[in-house]
């Protein structure tokens, strides 16, 4: 069983990639990225290391400018962070779940994005 600070820690630091996905910040995005993190979504298929993932998103937010995710219900479940989110893109909006692994370092080693 992990101690509550640990689970804690690792709730804000899915909480730290949500503001700086939101705020669009690719430097403070890789530097929480494990180099061998795999990222898989069904809107934006499957990237395997920091570096796709990091192409893939800078496209992304080029091609939509304004997308925003309010996320909300943080949740450990035993070995993730687990949240709800509502993504507004292009003026539209759409509700899914997220979750998030770190490695043993504390930098992400996994995103899961489920729509």
């Amino acid at each position: 069983m992990m101690e509550s600070d640990t689970v804690t820690g690792f709730i804000e630091k899915a909480q730290a990639y949500v503001t700086a996905s939101n705020d669009h910040d690719l430097v403070a995005i890789a530097a929480m990225l494990a180099p061998d993190c795999i990222y898989r979504s069904a809107g934006v298929g499957r990237h395997d290391g920091s570096e796709a993932i990091l192409a893939m998103m800078t496209s992304f937010f080029a091609s939509y400018r304004d997308v925003h995710w309010q996320a909300e219900n943080y949740r450990w479940l035993s070995d993730h962070v687990r949240f709800d989110f509502v993504i507004t893109l292009d003026g539209n909006s759409s509700a899914g779940e997220e979750m998030i692994w770190f490695d043993g370092t504390g930098r992400i080693s996994e995103i899961e994005v489920l729509r």
